[in-house]
């Protein structure tokens, strides 16, 4: 049985992750092409700048909470963390 790879790794500090192998690079590229040709087709849609950002912030909550997701159940349990765990405090 091979060890489970997780495609992203929880943050040292603070809450989140960052990828960890290819397919993680992969995920965010994908990602950030998906922003680009969204921006690319609202600006051809709509002509207004109100029209615009709207449509654009509505893509871009759908497209980053899909992202999360994949990052969620391909990545490490990730918790909030303010320091490592054997790290050593200076006071």
């Amino acid at each position: 049985m091979t060890e489970q790879k997780y495609w992203f790794k929880a943050h040292r500090y603070g809450y989140g992750w960052s990828p960890n192998t290819w397919q993680g690079w992969v995920t965010v590229l994908l990602y950030i092409i998906a922003l680009v040709y969204s921006f690319i087709e609202v600006t051809k849609q709509f002509h207004t700048t109100s029209d615009i950002m709207l449509n654009f912030f509505l893509r871009v909550v759908i497209f980053s909470a899909i992202l999360i997701i994949i990052a969620y159940f391909k990545g490490e349990p990730a918790s909030w963390q303010w320091s490592r765990k054997n790290e050593k405090k200076d006071f």
